[in-house]
């Protein structure tokens, strides 16, 4: 597919800085309008995955088309990029399933076991589980983490994957894994997901060996936790290389949009693969000049952000290919 080199995103001049446009609307942006209804979905392996539903305020028909989407690194369906871009389907008339990363429901889980940037398994479930809902029409949309974990599980699928998936949208993407670590490296957002990691493992304290999490204690940097901990416990040797979905692209079979932004802190160029978006058939590559990480922002009305439009009107235009 030919890049999208005419993107109609335009910051405005005071939210022209990287690091600017990605804090404000992480800390002050705010999304009314969406009232989840939770769901427990009991997994496989004894665990079990929050669901939260937001249905379509005008059904076009009896079977709506669903938006599935997944948030980033230690966030949660209360994310406001999550609930932004909920409002922006359930305007369109889709339904929305949001559904939160082990341990970031606000309830400890029963193992031990962690939703990795490569944990495709946890994804199949609550897809499969759509499916049983009798979906038809479904859009997997991932924002930064969530966008690498959809990319990743359609190319895992490649031609496998359900007919019933329609397009993809992965937003701010990480899908070099090893690029964008090496991107966050001694910044600032390294120590912040740092500190929210500390906080989310102290929840789940009870659930791992005592001698192992007293060794976090000296554990400086997230490629500490990444290779000293959580990689040994799925028999990786590498978190970066095992959960990277970027050499699983070329598999992609589904229309499909990776949106980052050129100044986005948190990625590495890397991450934005031109070449292989030209040579693909299933991948756009939109990369606007600005935009930071999970921001786009856009003053509106309505309180919504360019970034909520775009993926709407992507999955729109896909749905009528």
């Amino acid at each position: 597919m030919p890049l999208v080199t005419d993107s109609s995103y335009h910051a405005p001049f005071w939210m022209q800085n990287a690091h600017f446009s990605t804090i404000y609307p992480s800390t002050l942006r705010r999304v009314a309008g969406i009232t989840y209804t939770r769901e427990r979905l009991e997994l496989a392996d004894g665990d079990f995955l929050d669901i939260d539903w937001s249905f379509a305020h005008q059904p076009h028909s009896s079977n709506p088309p669903l938006a599935l989407l997944t948030h980033g690194y230690l966030g949660n369906s209360t994310r406001q990029y999550m609930l932004g871009a909920v409002r922006a389907f359930n305007e369109a008339g889709f339904d929305a399933l949001a559904w939160n990363h082990r341990g970031l429901s606000g309830e400890a889980n029963r193992l031990e076991k962690m939703t990795t940037h490569g944990s495709t398994d946890d994804l199949a479930e609550v897809v499969h589980y759509a499916l049983a809902k009798g979906y038809t029409s479904i859009s997997l949309v991932g924002f930064s983490k969530g966008g690498n974990l959809a990319l990743k599980y359609a190319g895992e699928q490649g031609s496998q994957l359900s007919n019933c998936i329609q397009s993809l949208v992965a937003v701010s993407t990480p899908t070099d894994m090893p690029g964008s670590m090496a991107a966050c490296r001694g910044t600032f957002y390294e120590w912040y997901f740092l500190r929210k990691l500390r906080k989310f493992l102290s929840t789940r304290k009870h659930l791992i060996d005592q001698q192992l999490y007293a060794q976090f204690d000296r554990y400086r940097t997230l490629d500490d936790f990444s290779n000293e901990y959580i990689s040994p416990f799925f028999g990786w040797k590498d978190y970066a290389e095992a959960t990277s979905a970027l050499p699983y692209l070329p598999n992609i079979r589904v229309r499909s949009l990776l949106l980052n932004a050129q100044n986005d802190p948190i990625l590495s160029p890397s991450c934005s693969p031109k070449t292989l978006a030209r040579q693909s058939d299933y991948l756009w590559l939109e990369t606007p000049r600005l935009g930071g990480h999970c921001g786009f922002y856009e003053a509106s009305k309505d309180g919504l952000y360019w970034v909520d439009r775009r993926i709407v009107n992507f999955v729109q235009q896909e749905s009528k290919l």
